[in-house]
């Protein structure tokens, strides 16, 4: 945040829609990729507050990630073994949320203002932990890949109920689409305990896929042909 109020400062606060744009997408990704979380944060910082003082902007920005990083975009190795505690997981939240995601009970949309024990989002286990604890490591069972977002009252519903049971109830009440907006595999063959990490890797690759798309959505119209774009396109 203290690069972007100084973006600011430095354009005497009249940002452009681009201007705008690309410092979302830059803070999207600078926080998924975790920019400030590896080495020294008050050099990388220094560095990103001297390029805008030499007259760059997000597109400079976001070369700096790239030229840090490799490369901008989530592939699916990026999910493994990353819990609610990665800063993934919040993004994987807002692209869930601008698809269009519900929760499975009410069928209500994903919103953190829902009031009450029984509305408020929480991240729910598809595959409970009581069903794996004894199978598979911690790292797994925590992966962002087999989180959810339900209602309290849903969470407290299914506890720990097994999916081949409870999503093919979601499926009779909502229909498949409430599974595939949070990016859950729709294929029964996928949600027995033994296939667990099939279910992973298949959910994986569609997480990654949903969040590049967001994030290919929140950049400027101006850049649809850039390099960036292009990026996000091929994977």
């Amino acid at each position: 945040f203290i690069a972007i109020a100084y973006f600011s400062q430095a354009k005497n606060e009249h940002l452009s829609n681009e201007d705008e744009r690309g410092l979302l997408y830059w803070l999207y990704v600078a926080n998924a990729r975790g920019r400030y979380s590896r080495g020294s944060t008050e050099t990388l910082l220094d560095a990103d507050l001297a390029t805008i003082k030499r007259g760059g902007g997000p597109r400079e920005l976001i070369e700096t990630l790239r030229q840090q990083f490799g490369r901008l975009t989530i592939e699916p190795v990026d999910l493994a073994g990353r819990g609610a505690g990665s800063p993934l997981f919040s993004l994987v939240f807002l692209a869930m949320k601008q698809n269009g995601a519900k929760d499975w009970s009410t069928g209500l949309g994903l919103s953190l203002t829902h009031q009450g024990r029984a509305h408020y989002i929480q991240y729910h286990h598809v595959f409970p932990k009581s069903l794996l604890k004894t199978l598979y490591e911690t790292r797994e069972i925590n992966e962002i890949a087999n989180m959810a977002f339900v209602a309290g009252r849903t969470n407290r519903s299914i506890s720990n109920k097994e999916p081949e049971a409870y999503l093919r109830r979601v499926i009779e009440e909502r229909g498949t689409e409430a599974l595939a907006l949070q990016c859950v595999p729709t294929d029964p063959g996928l949600w027995t305990v033994s296939n667990y990490r099939a279910f992973l890797e298949k959910r994986r690759s569609m997480i990654a896929s949903l969040v590049n798309s967001f994030l290919q959505s929140v950049q400027p119209a101006g850049w649809a042909d850039s390099a960036m774009s292009a990026e996000l396109t091929a994977s």
